[in-house]
């Protein structure tokens, strides 16, 4: 008999990251922050930085469960430390669900000073697939070392599971939990005149073929290879475009390259929106061209507005993406490739069959009622001292 969340006793859960900066991993954490407290959860949300960019996406009536920031600028302080088992004891906090190492060290070291350490379940949950510097790699033994003290590590992708485990990362109990998106909120409502007015604005035409890109502005998500992709087709006489969405510490170099390729025509770029579902809805096709991504939120909000994904092979890519179906797969950092792609879409026909079986596919799949329903059977599994289980891996939708 499935227990009603209102009648099922309250679990005390607390969510702990790094900021609310722009990014995937922190949208994820601001939905179940949401969406939990249906579930029958009191949740409370702790951020060790300061950034809060994403503030404006939690929802007001949870605004109460946000607590004041640690404020740590860098290494493990100690006052930090203190608070945070402090909120966890006063709090009567049951999980507490940590996003990303820095967060699980935070943790891990919390629970050992808080007076609740016997009764706390410590979860982490693991949204990369490379550890990134030769500073980050070094300091994985550690994290190795405490990841097998966690009574729970969520992976993001079964592609992702299999890459770690096969590295020897172990836990008490590990599992795969996609991420979701609100689909309802990703579903593409902007008319043929609203889309034709937000082109104009950025100096395109209705019948233009328009290719976006939503991403913060880091070296690892590497516009360069879309801008030079965009110019060897211009050179073959395709008359392309691309949208650039958001915005980042690599937004000067990227406007040198747009300049240096000739694309000062071809290429705009927005800055950073609260809301990018206007911009999303407005382009033809959607690329992702990061060569180090684990399972990409934006791509399942551009999905779920029907539009076709050309993604490099990497992380959980191909449980998002069925070349052919919904979109496009290429070796990340090849620009040829990644063109070949972008050919292949220019027709308008393909490129609308696509992006209906995309948006199909994220409403099946991955929708956040799923994402959410599946940490709640998770945390309470965990508590009450059961086997967790992993999302089942997706099969191609045709």
């Amino acid at each position: 008999m499935v227990v009603a969340a209102a009648a099922r006793p309250p679990l005390r859960t607390l969510l702990l990251l790094n900021s609310l900066c722009m990014g995937g991993a922190e949208k994820q954490v601001v939905s179940l922050f949401n969406r939990l407290g249906d579930e029958g959860h009191q949740v409370f949300l702790l951020c060790l930085k300061e950034d809060r960019a994403l503030l404006p996406q939690v929802d007001a009536a949870r605004l109460p469960g946000v607590l004041p920031d640690l404020r740590v600028a860098s290494g493990v302080r100690w006052p930090a430390l203190r608070a945070l088992a402090r909120h966890i004891d006063e709090l009567e906090i049951d999980v507490l669900v940590c996003t990303n190492l820095y967060a699980f060290l935070y943790g891990w070291l919390a629970r050992r000073w808080c007076r609740r350490a016997g009764a706390l379940r410590l979860v982490e949950v693991f949204h990369s697939t490379d550890v990134g510097s030769r500073k980050d790699r070094g300091s994985m033994w550690l994290y190795r070392w405490l990841l097998r003290r966690a009574d729970l590590l969520v992976y993001v992708c079964h592609g992702q599971a299999a890459q770690w485990r096969s590295r020897g990362l172990r836990s008490r109990q590990d599992m795969v939990i996609y991420n979701g998106v609100d689909t309802q909120h990703f579903e593409d409502h902007a008319t043929a005149s609203d889309k034709a007015a937000l082109r104009q604005r950025h100096g395109f035409g209705a019948g233009d073929y328009v290719v976006g890109l939503c991403a913060v502005m880091r070296p690892e998500k590497a516009h360069g290879d879309l801008l030079r992709a965009l110019a060897l087709l211009r050179r073959e006489g395709l008359d392309i475009k691309a949208l650039l969405i958001g915005d980042g510490p690599e937004r000067a170099a990227i406007e040198r390259q747009i300049a240096a390729l000739g694309l000062d025509d071809a290429v705009r770029i927005t800055g950073q929106l609260q809301d990018v579902r206007a911009s999303v809805a407005a382009c033809d096709v959607m690329a992702l061209t990061t060569h180090v991504e684990t399972f990409s939120i934006a791509a399942l909000e551009a999905m779920a507005l029907g539009k076709p994904m050309v993604m490099t092979r990497s992380g959980g890519a191909t449980e998002q993406v069925h070349p052919g179906d919904n979109g496009l797969l290429y070796e990340a950092g090849d620009a040829t490739a990644l063109a070949s792609c972008l050919r292949q879409l220019a027709d308008a026909a393909l490129r609308a069959e696509m992006g209906a079986c995309a948006a199909q596919r994220v409403r099946q799949r991955f929708g956040i009622d799923r994402m959410v329903r599946s940490y709640d059977a998770a945390l309470r599994a965990l508590v009450d001292d059961s086997q967790v289980m992993s999302d089942p891996h997706p099969v191609a939708a045709h």
